[in-house]
């Protein structure tokens, strides 16, 4: 009986963790149908410098203070990646569509998020709407200059 118990509970985990891993990739593919609808002025190559106030404002404990973080947003399927000097490393994912000049970040951390974001010149500024990872909202809210 508890042999025969475990691998039940074995089988459902194994399904349970296939379900995991099935659902966001779908999820993930219609991201990336919709990312070319990005606007033309999101493209491109942007760069930032992680602040003290930054990491302090929102309680970020995996991004340090003086990060040189690089954004490269194209057109391809994983149309999104980060790179920065120090603690994070880097990441690649979508940056996709959520509206009129707002946008989920799908780098590093999957949990949900939605920013606005504004370009002026040479310089695109995203402003947190919704995201609850603050190593994320310290990376990108602020202003990103293109490189």
């Amino acid at each position: 009986m508890g042999r025969q118990w475990r691998k039940t509970v074995r089988r459902s985990w194994a399904v349970a963790l296939a379900a995991s891993l099935v659902v966001p990739a779908a999820s993930g593919i219609a991201a990336v149908a919709k990312s070319s609808a990005l606007p033309a002025p999101l493209l491109g190559k942007w760069t930032r410098k992680v602040t003290s106030a930054d990491v302090k404002h929102v309680g970020a404990t995996g991004v340090p203070a003086g990060s040189v973080c690089t954004l490269t947003i194209n057109g391809g399927v994983l149309n999104a990646s980060v790179s920065c000097t120090k603690g994070v490393g880097g990441f690649q994912g979508i940056v996709a569509p959520a509206g009129a000049d707002r946008v989920h970040i799908e780098l590093g951390q999957p949990d949900p998020d939605v920013y606005g974001w504004h370009v002026s010149g040479r310089h695109l500024t995203f402003t947190k709407v919704k995201d609850t990872v603050p190593d994320r909202e310290a990376v990108f809210s602020g202003v990103w200059q293109r490189k």
